[in-house]
């Protein structure tokens, strides 16, 4: 079918086949809602089915290997439909912010665009159909807006902690903050529902700070704002937190009770290596002062068979994991990634690295350290009559069993009384006032 005038708007009746596919982290969720709200105006029909597609919309991620090479695998099959059928290839994300774009612009893509350039994605595009040639549109400069889309709010980007395993700060650069004021704006006219829960994104999110405003104070402006009743962000550094923020933790109801702190390793000296900035000690210090002020639910982030990992830092990554307990944990082996620090350190054996994988694929989640607990959940609706799903702090679900329809949009206390897999069972307890 062609479908240029459908994009050029003299179409009124017809809708163009769209498949998207997000790689990596929450940020990149964001980026791709917030891409199809910028082309609301076209008529557009989001479908799962690869091969009914006519145009393929790919938001990529080059923080680990695997991403990549799954990104670039089907980019190579979209190809092969190309030849046999008209279609548009529309790559954006990290993958797109490399220093060297040569790799890619030698790949069949017709639009290439940054996260940056999505501000003027309707503009890109129709320009494509009226020149019908490639386009690489990549804006480095930082575009004084943020956007948000649904419960997500991004309010920084880039990092300034030069990890020694990490691409971002090359790809995203250096730490910039959202005005505040604008974010607290948005938040209020967009956020319009009784009961909203919210998430903040950032690469390094607690390390905020837009003139006197650090991420304390804007947690703070945000709890004061009366439809917010609950909010979480992702993801953190334990050296950016102040004294402010345990304040806050212990004296509102609307932060959340689950924290997202990346350990990567229990060795200090991996962590050394990694230029973490924090040895097992201070994490261990920093989650006791925590546990004092509140029950609080922890997920981590792990890199297995780091360079110059032995068996010996490895075995304390496990001690450190039985002892902390984290509700969840995100594993990933060691990615070299050009432009790093760790890109000329020598990795380890392919033999080791599959070793090391295979025992942490055989760690179970704590979820039964919620068992016979009190904790807070939305009420986002029922899946048969009397049966209710809710959502609590640490994104899981939880069925529990009440009479009344007017509960879904609020928030209520549950005790949680069982868990098999991944799947909650609670007992109504009571209203969760604020």
């Amino acid at each position: 079918m062609d479908f240029d005038f459908l994009f050029l708007g003299t179409a009124m009746f017809f809708f163009i086949n769209f498949f998207s596919k997000t790689f990596g982290c929450n940020i990149n969720d964001s980026e791709t809602i917030f891409f199809f709200k910028n082309i609301f105006y076209y008529k557009i029909k989001i479908i799962k089915d690869f091969f009914k597609a006519e145009i393929y919309f790919l938001n990529s991620c080059v923080i680990r290997k695997n991403p990549q090479i799954k990104i670039l695998k089907m980019i190579k099959k979209i190809n092969f439909i190309k030849k046999y059928k008209k279609i548009i290839i529309l790559l954006s994300g990290c993958l797109t912010e490399l220093e060297d774009l040569n790799k890619i612009k030698s790949i069949n893509i017709d639009i290439i665009f940054n996260s940056l350039s999505i501000f003027y994605i309707k503009k890109i595009i129709k320009f494509y159909f009226l020149t019908k040639k490639k386009i690489l549109f990549i804006k480095k400069n930082k575009i004084k807006l943020f956007f948000k889309t649904n419960n997500l709010v991004n309010i920084m980007q880039g990092c300034n902690h030069n990890c020694s395993y990490c691409v971002i700060p090359q790809i995203k650069g250096n730490e910039f903050f959202y005005n505040s004021k604008k974010i607290l704006n948005y938040i209020i006219k967009n956020f319009k529902k009784k009961f909203c829960d919210l998430l903040l994104l950032g690469q390094n999110i607690n390390s905020y700070k837009f003139k006197k405003i650090n991420f304390s104070s804007l947690l703070f402006n945000i709890s004061k704002i009366k439809n917010i009743k609950r909010i979480n962000f992702i993801s953190s550094n334990i050296n950016d937190f102040d004294n402010n923020f345990f304040f806050f933790y212990k004296n509102s109801k609307k932060i959340s009770n689950n924290l997202h702190l990346p350990l990567q390793s229990g060795s200090n000296n991996i962590l050394k290596i990694m230029n973490r900035k924090y040895n097992i000690k201070k994490y261990l210090f920093f989650l006791k002062n925590i546990k004092k002020i509140k029950f609080t639910t922890y997920s981590t982030d792990i890199i297995i068979s780091f360079p110059k990992e032995c068996f010996i830092d490895f075995d304390l990554t496990l001690k450190i994991m039985k002892k902390i307990k984290f509700l969840d944990f995100f594993f990933f082996i060691y990615s070299r990634r050009k432009n790093t620090i760790s890109y000329n350190f020598r990795e380890n054996n392919k033999i080791k690295k599959i070793f090391k994988l295979k025992i942490f694929q055989k760690i179970k989640n704590n979820y039964i350290i919620l068992i016979n607990k009190k904790v807070r959940v939305f009420v986002i609706g029922y899946i048969k009559k009397n049966i209710f799903i809710g959502k609590m702090d640490n994104f899981k679900f939880v069925f529990f069993e009440y009479f009344n329809y007017k509960i879904i949009g609020k928030f209520i206390n549950l005790k949680i009384i069982s868990v098999k897999k991944n799947v909650f069972l609670g007992i109504y307890n009571e209203f969760y006032y604020l």
